[in-house]
């Protein structure tokens, strides 16, 4: 759905990249600013390689933060929040990415029953 190019627009227009101040014309680094997601007073960044961007993307485009933080999370094992609300997010993502993938007909997908719970 997305190639390098376009994922890096939709990114970089949505703002979720760090902006390099100091370097000509605003350079934006491909770091995801992860300050105080997963602990307070945690000052963390993501690198993103430009072959995780499609995928970045297409998961920014169908869930929002919640799909960067469930991106995030994936990358580094799974990784919790001490967060209880990122948790829920993270959780929701990886269930419907599981149901997207078990169940790859839209039409169908629309029409399945699961129940699973969020955060636990």
């Amino acid at each position: 759905m997305f190639t390098v190019d376009k994922a890096r627009a939709l990114l970089v227009n949505a703002g979720v990249f760090d902006v390099d101040y100091d370097a000509p014309e605003q350079q934006f680094r491909q770091t995801l600013n992860m300050n105080d997601v997963w602990a307070w007073a945690s000052a963390e960044g993501e690198d993103v390689r430009d072959d995780e961007l499609p995928e970045l993307a297409r998961l920014f485009f169908s869930y929002g933060w919640a799909g960067i933080l469930y991106w995030v999370s994936e990358k580094n094992g799974a990784m919790r929040s001490e967060f209880h609300d990122n948790n829920r997010f993270i959780d929701f993502v990886k269930h419907e990415e599981q149901l997207r993938k078990d169940v790859p007909d839209s039409s169908k997908r629309a029409y399945t029953r699961i129940r699973y719970e969020l955060g636990m």
